[in-house]
């Protein structure tokens, strides 16, 4: 039978678009198709049931074996149900396939309007992974170097830098072991202009690189104030805003069309919430403050779906393996994964000795979280997010799903 006028099938395994069918249980998958005089007539236990059984069609579709369907459906659910105030989405691939993604819960906890299958969640930290990897295109392309000083790309800067800054590499700001403190000091986080992006990094800066190192460099300090510098050094060096650089380098070659900088804004995007552990409010898109300032970008502003999320691990997958080097060289690839300090490496912690072992990393703005397993030897990418700080429960459901038909 021919679908009716806006029903036609849509985007299978994040190929096809999210219809926007809302199902009684705020659970949705993508590429839902219905036939809305079907729909009027189902209760919502058939309509649960029709939704499974299409979950699991979908996942086959995937490249998934129907257990692994059925047993991420029902890990992803348990994790939905702990927590049915808020929104949760989870993402999966395997073996090069179409990423699966599913979402449940409410946009935000006062509504009962349905998260998007296709939303749009802030990925915090995870943003470094995209950092680094635009500072190894810029290696692969010899307009960096990892080792060099950072002075030699700061001419306009260096004869005001303290010369322990000077000397600082690419891969220690990458790596967390520059000796830079973890931020800038909080009166820099009153000043939120989203213009002159990098006129505004390079006065924090200033106002800092003037004196020594607080902390011994080659020792771990997770460091936002690192990747801030990094972004910066990649701006000198290109004439670019870090924005522009993400968007051109990344984005376009990989078609994640979804990617934005700050908190979502787009219908049917989950809201973020803060407040006390007790007290959650959600924070509307258009409050004054819905993330950390812009100009900390380059340590964790970025924004997209779980689907191009999900691209974003396979296409690491893919540049290891050498089957991707118009996005990135296996050399630099892989160098990103090479533990530094403390399990990290460029962008990526790293936990080879783990079983299986898997590369990771997670974010949140403290309204948000979300985390990112690349599991190189199963080729499987796992993503998880919510709108608001509930890390333990997006970990304890990733481990789950990365321990699954291992």
């Amino acid at each position: 039978m021919k679908p009716l006028p806006g029903n036609e099938p849509r985007r299978l395994c994040g190929e096809f678009e999210n219809s926007g069918f809302p199902n009684s249980l705020s659970m949705r998958v993508q590429a839902e198709v219905w036939h809305p005089d079907l729909v009027s007539v189902l209760s919502d236990i058939q309509m649960h049931l029709m939704l499974r059984t299409f979950a699991k069609t979908l996942l086959l579709a995937c490249g998934l074996d129907a257990a692994q369907a059925g047993e991420l459906e029902d890990i992803a659910e348990q994790a939905a149900s702990k927590a049915p105030n808020y929104a949760l989405g989870v993402a999966y691939a395997e073996n090069g396939a179409k990423p699966v993604t599913m979402t449940f819960g409410p946009i935000h906890k006062n509504t009962d309007t349905p998260v998007s299958t296709d939303a749009q969640w802030h990925i915090g930290s995870i943003t470094k992974s995209f950092t680094a990897a635009l500072i190894m295109r810029l290696v692969d392309r010899g307009t960096l170097s990892l080792d060099a000083p950072v002075e030699d790309y700061l001419p306009k800067d260096k004869a005001l830098m303290h010369a322990q800054w000077r000397a600082l590499t690419l891969r220690q700001l990458l790596s967390h072991t520059s000796g830079l403190p973890a931020n800038a000091p909080m009166e820099h986080f009153s000043k939120r202009s989203n213009e002159n992006l990098h006129d505004l990094r390079r006065e924090i800066l200033a106002a800092l690189w003037i004196s020594p190192l607080s902390d011994q460099t080659g020792a771990y300090l997770y460091s936002n104030l690192g990747y801030l510098l990094a972004g910066f050094v990649a701006e000198e060096a290109t004439g670019k805003p870090w924005e522009k650089l993400v968007l051109d380098e990344l984005a376009v070659p990989l078609d994640l069309k979804s990617l934005g900088f700050g908190a979502p804004v787009k219908d049917g995007a989950p809201w973020g919430h803060g407040g006390f552990v007790l007290f959650k409010r959600e924070v509307s898109p258009q409050a004054d403050i819905t993330d950390n300032p812009p100009w900390l970008g380059p340590a964790g502003t970025i924004h997209l779906s779980l689907n191009d999320l999900v691209l974003w691990g396979q296409a690491h997958l893919a540049a290891c393996k050498g089957e991707a080097d118009q996005f990135l060289s296996a050399k630099s690839c892989l160098a990103m994964q090479e533990i530094i300090a403390e399990n990290y490496g460029l962008g990526w912690v790293i936990e080879d000795n783990k079983d299986p072992p898997h590369i990771w990393h997670n974010g949140s703005n403290t309204m948000w979280y979300a985390k990112l397993v690349i599991l190189p030897d199963q080729d499987r990418v796992l993503a998880a997010a919510t709108n608001v700080f509930h890390a333990r429960r997006i970990d304890r459901l990733l481990d789950d799903m990365r321990l699954s038909n291992d």
